[in-house]
């Protein structure tokens, strides 16, 4: 049976998502948060508000929109096997290893490696086939809304003690050892601490609830053909509702964080308030393009990125093999003479470069480079 046709609003979403992970990306530097002294005023000021206007845009919105995909993706590949007669059950968990492995070979050069958290949440997606519409849209919105940030909610509320689930960070300098680091150093960072770090991090920060969440929505929109053939007019209510929830948001990031005096309370709000207004603005993001996609027949800017988005992996990969061998110390050492401004400019050059050669590759072949090999292993025959 041949392949199905794309669905080229997916390549297109996810090529979106990928390139707004880059150019954050290169902004920080690669989790490498060091900049340049400057003394020239208007390019301190130009680099801060890239900054501010680039995380505002981007930071938190591009990974959930990332992750919303994946568990789309998952249910079409489960999808079409499911029509070819192909067991995908236990494929599905050797799939999900073979993305760690790919995963560890990311982690080689950048420490933020988001695969292998993906492939360890992904592997309970499987068992979303047994799971109906009403089930699957009440376990997304419990893991969003995350039962972490309702009871401390409820505890602060009720003015009882608030419990930090956070975990403390292991003590290592990570920027020293990306300043004066050799290639083979930073490497043992980034495996033996610098991954537990981001690991850490994105718990204390509510992401595995919010991945997992997005997983299962996302099998829900696929199976209800939601994104593709779903009422238009349900996109445009989510255009207002989300415009409701991130006025809200914004409205008690203002108001009543400041009004909380204790710093670890105060800590704790922020990042659940932080988290719900990044998911609002990623749900209106999203219902902006959907519905100008659907008005157009998907004659749309974005579908400059659909063959971006089709090598996905291959691209997520390539940035951050690009990434640490500009800015790091064993590299160009970038990070001491680039600002936010022309950290942005590299990284759109590098965005249109790949772009480039995306479009070039997929002329050639039928998928990407890491792409194949990731269906290649899925599939190879045990004898």
């Amino acid at each position: 049976m041949p392949n199905k046709p794309r669905i080229k609003l997916i390549d297109a979403l996810r090529g979106l998502a990928i390139s707004g992970i880059l150019l954050l990306h290169h902004i920080e530097h690669f989790d490498f948060y060091v900049k340049p002294d400057y003394t020239i005023k208007w390019l301190v000021k130009a680099d801060q508000w890239i900054w501010n206007t680039l995380f505002d845009l981007v930071s938190g919105k591009a990974f959930a929109l990332f992750s919303l995909l994946f568990g789309i993706s998952f249910w079409i590949i489960h999808e079409n096997h499911k029509e070819r007669n192909q067991e995908y059950f236990y494929r599905h968990f050797w799939r999900m290893i073979i993305l760690m492995l790919i995963g560890g070979i990311h982690l080689i050069f950048f420490r933020g490696d988001i695969l292998i958290m993906y492939a360890l949440l992904g592997f309970p997606l499987i068992f979303s086939k047994y799971l109906g519409n009403k089930s699957l849209i009440t376990i997304a919105v419990i893991l969003l809304v995350n039962p972490l940030y309702v009871y401390n909610l409820i505890t602060y509320v009720m003015n009882w003690d608030v419990y930090d689930f956070r975990v403390a960070y292991p003590e290592i300098k990570i920027e020293d050892v990306l300043k004066a680091g050799t290639f083979k150093e930073v490497l043992k960072m980034n495996f033996m601490s610098g991954y537990l770090i981001t690991l850490i991090w994105s718990w204390n920060v509510g992401r595995f609830f919010t991945i997992l969440g997005l997983f299962y929505l996302g099998v829900l929109f696929r199976k209800t053909k939601f994104l593709t053939e779903g009422s238009i007019k349900v996109w445009y209510k989510i255009v207002v509702i989300s415009i409701l929830f991130v006025s809200f948001f914004s409205f008690l990031n203002f108001v009543w964080i400041p009004q909380i005096t204790d710093s670890n309370t105060l800590q704790l709000m922020k990042s659940m308030i932080d988290t719900y207004a990044k998911l609002s603005l990623m749900f209106l993001f999203l219902s902006v393009i959907v519905i100008l996609w659907r008005h157009n027949s998907g004659e749309v800017w974005i579908t400059q990125f659909i063959n971006f988005g089709r090598m996905g992996l291959t691209n997520y990969v390539l940035m951050s093999i690009i990434g640490s061998v500009l800015y790091y110390n064993w590299g160009f050492g970038l990070y001491a003479s680039c600002g936010s401004l022309f950290s942005l400019i590299i990284g759109l050059a590098c965005l249109w470069g790949q772009m480039l050669f995306s479009s070039w590759w997929l002329h050639k072949y039928d998928q990407g480079p890491l792409e194949k090999v990731w269906r290649k292993l899925t599939w190879r025959k045990v004898k």
